[in-house]
């Protein structure tokens, strides 16, 4: 039973005085300044409840105010499973419904009575955002409120595999310092014979030489690879000066990279050795072998292997290996994000590789072109589970070009597209990819896409064009990949609209998560008691898309969009590390989850997890992380001033 006396005209009276007084004493609204306090206090809405009347029921009742307790107490339940598991007594200047609105889609997460008769403050929502929004130390009130236990995401995410917490990744090898496991070197003057510089070579039992100036200045490297190549099967003079077979383009690496960021060098410059440089100076060469990944199941050599690959059989072949590189990599203590960026170095170099097979079998292009990948594969993100994203855009062409240009492209992506599925990266079943003649077009046409997709106010449309925001050069021209960002972002800047539907989209998703913390699982069918971690990571990539679009910034990858940002002063360095490290603990167990489903050959990979099969720490974590997707959500809805959706 409730009694209202409405809302009072601020005319100096006591009763005006007297709410600004008791609301300026009320936390957070003490971080409000007078002024804003003088605005709303005449806006409060005051209500009377009896004893034991019933205000809100815990995720049954969709809030329309923030309560506010001026007199009487409040008492607070918390239940899971029908069984009570909190409680709290609310007294006089507590509030309630703050969390419940941003955090909660405005479901009340306890059902709240009354204990005594009670004097109340309503709020409405739309004041309540608007202070959220113009006042951010009011706001933050709320998410620190609801982002107790963060901590325990943060240690879970630095830690190793199989047990996480178990082992901390600075004792993983993978990321220690190169400076850490350097080793001695040999070198000689660039005039030292070959025949010398091979004793030298022979006697260090190291596997290259460095070939240095008469100031000791690196000029190149030799390896024994080059000896056998260019000495004894092109049959070179021995005697010849060393410095007539070296490799004068030396890669080096800083001294405090860690081994990680050394192996993805090797990988991006198709290198087996490097030089290890310290304040400018080289000291010593890390070869593929010092880095413990040596071998058939070498990333480094998958990607020599591919290549070198003589025809689709054999690339499947390689291919084949990356699934036990990655479970490898996980056994030694790689993070999600680490484990992307060897997949994606794998599967570019498989589609380089096959573009130059279909160039080679079908002649050169008539017109520049860029082939572009995008989803997933634009953001650099693979798992183990991802099929073809991909599309052609091409230099238009003219007159009776025209045919002519579209039927070799549109021959060309089928073909491209056919080897990858033979490789084993899948067709898409949405047909996104370049055989489709509706994603091989001309750069009008594509221009026009995208001129289309901002102007859209279609939800469904603007979820399915979403994959095309984030798109990348696999192979071709990067001015083309450079004149369709332009677009975009022209487009946006005319029509930003957009991106209010495309935020109002992320908000119809709730995190698997209870308010209170029990795992809300798929409840039949062959995922049944399995959550899917690809949906719950799809609010943190859109977050990331959204405001990379926003800034018009091209970059693509979710991790490097959070960290621009923080650049940008749109987060905080704390708010940006929980969202970092919840991103990298679900990257992680996705591919740590299909990895083992590969490794037992039980199922095809795939991106459910059982909770039940994780232990109690990684529960806690992933717990964790999804209440960091529903603080994106919360800023998403203050930031775009999505009130009520």
């Amino acid at each position: 039973m409730e009694h209202s006396s409405g809302p009072i005209e601020d005319n100096g009276s006591q009763e005006t005085a007297d709410r600004q007084t008791f609301l300026a004493s009320v936390v957070p609204f003490h971080l409000l300044p007078p002024a804003e306090i003088e605005t709303i206090a005449p806006s409060l809405n005051k209500i009377t409840h009896e004893k034991d009347d019933t205000l809100f029921v815990q995720e049954e009742t969709v809030l329309a105010y923030i309560l506010i307790l001026r007199a009487g107490r409040l008492e607070r339940i918390i239940e899971e499973s029908g069984q009570q598991v909190d409680r709290e007594i609310i007294q006089p200047g507590g509030i309630f419904g703050g969390i419940s609105f941003l955090f909660n889609n405005r479901i009340s997460t306890s059902t709240v009575c009354c204990v005594e008769k009670a004097s109340i403050y309503r709020l409405d929502c739309e004041t309540f955002l608007r202070l959220c929004i113009q006042h951010p130390a009011f706001g933050r009130h709320f998410s620190r409120a609801v982002d107790r236990g963060r901590q325990t995401t943060r240690a879970v995410a630095e830690s190793g595999p199989g047990q996480p917490g178990d082992k901390s990744l600075t004792d993983s090898f993978l990321w220690k310092t190169i400076g850490d496991i350097a080793k001695a070197f040999p070198s000689c003057l660039a005039g030292t014979s070959i025949r010398q510089a091979a004793a030298i070579l022979t006697a260090s039992h190291r596997s290259a030489i460095l070939v240095l100036d008469e100031k000791s200045n690196p000029l190149g490297i030799v390896t024994d690879y080059d000896l056998r190549k260019k000495v004894i099967v092109e049959g070179r003079s021995p005697e010849e000066a060393i410095q007539t077979i070296m490799t004068s383009r030396l890669i080096q690496v800083d001294a405090q990279s860690q081994v990680f960021e050394a192996v993805l060098t090797m990988i991006r410059n198709s290198v087996n050795h490097l030089a290890l440089s310290r304040d400018g100076r080289i000291e010593g060469i890390i070869t593929e072998r010092d880095l413990s990944l040596a071998g058939a199941y070498s990333p480094i050599f998958m990607v020599h292997q591919i290549q070198s690959a003589g025809g689709v059989d054999e690339l499947r072949g390689v291919y084949a290996k990356l699934s036990v590189v990655i479970h490898n990599l996980i056994s030694s203590g790689a993070r999600g994000s680490y484990l992307n960026r060897i997949i994606t170095a794998i599967t570019d170099a498989v589609l380089t590789r096959v573009i130059g097979m279909a160039l080679q079998s079908m002649g050169p292009a008539p017109a520049q072109f860029a082939f572009l990948l995008l989803g997933s594969e634009g953001r650099k993100e693979q798992t183990l589970k991802t099929d073809q994203d991909n599309a052609i855009v091409y230099e238009d062409a003219h007159g009776e070009d025209q045919a002519g240009t579209r039927e070799y492209f549109l021959g060309f992506g089928k073909r491209v597209c056919d080897w990858l599925d033979e490789i084993g990266q899948k067709h898409c079943e949405f047909e996104i990819m370049a055989k489709n003649p509706a994603w091989c077009q001309p750069l009008s046409v594509w221009k026009e896409y995208y001129r289309r997709w901002i102007l859209s106010d279609d939800p469904d449309r603007i979820l399915k064009a979403s994959i095309f925001f984030d798109f990348r050069l696999g192979y071709g021209t990067s001015k083309l990949v450079e004149t369709l960002h332009a677009t975009l972002f022209e487009n946006l800047n005319q029509w930003p609209t957009i991106l209010r539907h495309m935020a109002r989209n992320t908000l119809n998703y709730r995190p698997p998560l209870g308010f209170f913390g029990n795992f809300i699982v798929q409840d039949r069918g062959k995922d049944k008691e399995r959550l899917d971690l690809k949906s719950a990571m799809r609010l943190l990539v859109d977050f990331g898309r959204i405001y990379a679009m926003k800034a018009s910034n091209t970059e693509t990858n979710t991790l490097k969009r959070l960290q621009a940002l923080y650049m940008e002063n749109r987060m905080d360095e704390e708010e940006t590390g929980d969202m970092v490290h919840a991103y990298e603990f679900l990257m992680f167990q996705r591919l740590r989850h299909q990895s083992e489903s590969i490794k037992k050959n039980d199922r095809q990979p795939d991106n459910f997890l059982r909770p039940a099969d994780l232990s109690a720490i990684d529960q806690q974590a992933l717990k964790e992380a999804f209440k960091q997707i529903r603080i994106a959500q919360a800023k998403i809805r203050l930031d775009f001033s999505l009130y009520f959706s």
